[in-house]
């Protein structure tokens, strides 16, 4: 199976938000009015360097108008809220639409803003740097790249609204309690101060605890241990219906980070009717199909395989034989061949980018990254782009199996998907630490509120503040957006080139001749991951004879197997019946690594 941190049972009214214990943050000691003044101008100030959609569609007709004969600009597909998909493509020449291409999927988890700035940027310096850069311009000559910058424009504008939320869905009207009226208990400011984060209520039958390690963090009590629970925790709301539960009918539709088809979770919060059933998704799937040359898939969002890579282990299967498959759907890992490279694409990017640390991966369930390797049979390398890193947190393994946080809320207002136990809170120990040392106003202490619903109990509101743990500072945006740029120039590059080595003609009698051919691969990665062929994706590799003469031996037309990069090779030969001096000419096609031609003339001893 694929070893990562974030496999789970179920994606359930849960939220995976972690609150924070009173008194620890730099805001203990203010009022809370001022505490909420500090807390609404943190990311007010940051929100400033991030892009509205209105601005990104600026930004991005900007650097069309400058680039005209370079890039291009359309729209994919319109959000329920009337907000614009955007599709963009870069690349010179009049082939551009039948090479091997690059493709960047950008902020389907409305949080993960981080992920449009760095697909905007690549843009931006790519674009740029063509005519300029020698090595970008001979890059946007032989490959295309495809960049869908924002998937969920809906969730990603809550960002720029008050009270600020993390809001996962699209803005289509859903009743999900249904009790005859949409969206009317979602989460809510309790308190007043400009953001929704968490909510704990002291109660001797709750589920969760302070943790030990990190008491500012609450966790879920493991009673197989003898840990007793002593509160509940839910995402910041009021009973809006008073049918007894918490921000179970939010505001919106669909997550489009949870809508694709592999592992997709029937009747899970967010992921629509279907696989497919948003616009934004199924306009994702329409783009593979109108795009074959489409050769690999970089996806900045909730998954991570760059710090950790995917990786293929077997299981048991009928009768006890290995297998790479298992009752967890069709596949649970990936394939033993595909292994090596992203192994090696993970190598690379780390040394490139310079990035440290395990960042939590949110699991593969109707996620875009793994629907792009297993259902459309490409190469998917995945990004969380940036995450808060401690000290302590470079070397840390992530490992163990339950939830590890949750509560009463709408799946809607998670600042984070569900992971593994162990992981989770690591990974959320590590934020603290960061936060702590580097932005005290991301954490949030518990402040007490009176609440209508919980009469005569102690209710706290605190937590992350939104946006915090997904999102650089605005200081650091820049260093970011450029390092993963840099990344993105390399993944480019990697893209498998056809090649034919060389055509030799050997006379075999007066009008016989043998014709061999040697056909590469000079790019990295290979013409078909393997997964490719299992998904019955067959972008082969066309081998065409052109000839006035007979082929008396060999096909015309041939179709080749998977051709591994580096330089990797495949003889073919024919044997040719024509008049001497006449030319044939050797073609080799395939739709994600190019055309090549070699002309040769027969002749020979």
């Amino acid at each position: 199976m694929i070893v990562a941190p974030w496999a789970r049972a179920a994606r359930p009214r849960a939220v995976w938000h972690v609150a924070l214990a009173a008194g620890v943050t730099a805001l203990a000691g203010l009022s809370p009015t001022a505490a909420a003044a500090q807390q609404g101008a943190s990311w007010t100030a940051d929100a400033s360097r991030y892009h509205t959609h209105a601005r990104l569609t600026a930004a991005l007709e900007s650097v069309r108008r400058a680039n005209p004969s370079l890039v291009t600009v359309e729209e994919l597909a319109r959000s329920p809220g009337g907000r614009t998909v955007h599709a963009v493509r870069l690349g010179a020449g009049a082939t551009v639409g039948d090479r091997p291409a690059l493709l960047i999927l950008a902020n389907a988890y409305g949080p993960h803003l981080v992920g449009s700035e760095i697909a905007l940027d690549a843009i931006r310096r790519l674009a740029g740097a063509y005519g300029r850069d020698t090595a970008i311009t001979a890059l946007l000559d032989r490959v295309t790249i495809y960049v869908l910058p924002r998937l969920n424009p809906d969730a990603a504008e809550a960002a720029f609204r008050r009270p600020l939320h993390e809001r996962l869905r699209n803005e289509a009207v859903t009743d999900d309690d249904n009790d005859g009226t949409p969206d009317d208990d979602g989460p809510a400011d309790v308190n007043g101060d400009g953001v929704i984060t968490m909510m704990r209520v002291t109660d001797p039958t709750g589920d969760w605890m302070a943790d030990p390690d990190e008491p500012m963090l609450m966790r879920r009590a493991d009673r197989a241990k003898g840990e007793r629970g002593t509160h509940r925790v839910m995402v910041e709301s009021r009973d809006a219906d008073k049918d007894g539960q918490f921000a179970e009918d939010p505001e919106g539709g669909t997550d489009i980070s949870i809508n694709f088809t592999n592992g997709y979770e029937f009747f899970a919060d967010g992921a629509g009717d279907h696989q497919f059933s948003a616009d934004e998704s199924r306009a994702v799937v329409d783009f593979y199909l109108a795009h074959p040359n489409i050769a690999a898939v970089y996806v900045l969002g909730a998954q991570d395989n760059l710090m950790r890579p995917w990786e293929h282990r077997r299981v048991p299967g009928i009768g006890g034989n290995p297998q790479g498959t298992s009752a967890g759907g069709p596949y649970s890992a990936i394939l033993a061949e595909d292994e090596p490279y992203f192994a090696e694409v993970s190598r690379r990017f780390k040394a490139t980018t310079g990035l440290t640390g395990t960042p939590l991966s949110a699991s593969l369930t109707g996620d875009p990254a793994s629907h792009a390797y297993y259902d459309m049979g490409r190469f998917v390398f995945a990004s969380r782009g940036w995450w808060p890193v401690a000290p302590a947190d470079t070397t840390r393994r992530a490992a163990g199996a339950g939830a590890a946080a949750g509560g009463a809320g709408g799946a809607a207002a998670a600042s984070t998907p569900a992971a593994s136990g162990d992981a989770s809170m690591t990974e959320q120990r590590a934020a603290v630490r960061w936060l702590r040392a580097n932005r005290p106003d991301g954490l949030i202490a518990w402040t007490p509120v009176q609440h209508p619903d919980f009469p005569g109990q102690t209710v706290e509101v605190g937590g992350f503040h939104p946006f915090a743990r997904w999102n650089p500072p605005a200081a650091q945006l820049d260093s970011v957006t450029g390092t993963h740029a840099r990344f993105i120039q390399q993944l480019a590059g990697m893209l498998p080139q056809i090649a034919i080595r060389d055509v030799r003609v050997a006379r075999v009698s007066d009008r016989v001749f043998r014709v061999t051919a040697h056909v590469g691969n000079d790019g990295y990665l290979p013409t078909l991951a393997s997964i490719g062929a299992r998904a019955r994706w067959p972008q082969r590799v066309r081998l065409e004879l052109d000839t006035r003469g007979e082929i008396a031996s060999g096909r015309k037309i041939q179709m080749l197997g998977a051709i591994a990069g580096s330089g990797a090779t495949e003889e073919v030969s024919w044997l040719v019946v024509g008049d001497p001096g006449s030319s044939i000419t050797v073609r080799a096609s395939s739709p994600v690594a190019g055309t090549v031609a070699r002309t040769v003339t027969l002749q020979g001893r």
